[in-house]
């Protein structure tokens, strides 16, 4: 899942500076996060809300009255709608969202709606960084990288392949000790 960066020169005033800069700034990975535990939701959600949904319909009298199993199955249905939304939402964020570990940083960013969001960490002041991954996250393959918690932290989250990417935040950070 490799970019090309866009690169720009404005002239030679800047030559010796991009030359070092891009020394350190060498991309060593970029990756996105994946969407798998989040479509698993969705789906989980779809299925329980219309389930429920159904049952509320085809029953009227599961609740004791008609009326109180239509309110409670239009409340069904109105919190899947609204679940619904948010991991679609979610959905859209993280395949907007791109990793970047560079020999100098680790960057977060996305696009969304004409706006860009980037957030990053100089390796030089890492102080603390893990790899946490729980079962069904390690079935799936896919983690969370935390650096610096509590210290401005940053979180990449839903890594897929995240003993990799862990791996060269590891060694790009004890290169910049």
């Amino acid at each position: 899942m490799a970019r090309q960066d866009p690169q720009t020169s404005n002239g030679a005033s800047e030559s010796t500076t991009a030359d070092q800069s891009d020394d350190r700034d060498e991309i060593i990975l970029r990756t996105n996060p994946t969407t798998r535990p989040t479509l698993i939701r969705l789906g989980v959600v779809l299925l329980l809300s219309l389930g429920v949904f159904g049952y509320l319909q085809l029953n009227p009298e599961a609740l004791g009255s008609s009326d109180i199993t239509n309110t409670a199955a239009l409340i069904i249905l109105l919190l899947g709608l609204i679940l619904t939304v948010r991991f679609l939402i979610r959905t859209i964020v993280l395949v907007r969202t791109t990793y970047v570990v560079t020999r100098s940083r680790v960057e977060q960013q996305y696009e969304l709606l004409f706006r860009t969001h980037s957030k990053g960490i100089r390796f030089d002041k890492v102080r603390s960084h893990e790899l946490s991954q729980n079962r069904i996250q390690t079935i799936l393959g896919y983690g969370t990288i935390s650096m610096n918690r509590g210290l401005g932290p940053l979180r990449l989250e839903n890594v897929d392949e995240p003993e990799t990417v862990y791996e060269a935040i590891r060694t790009c950070a004890q290169r910049a000790e």
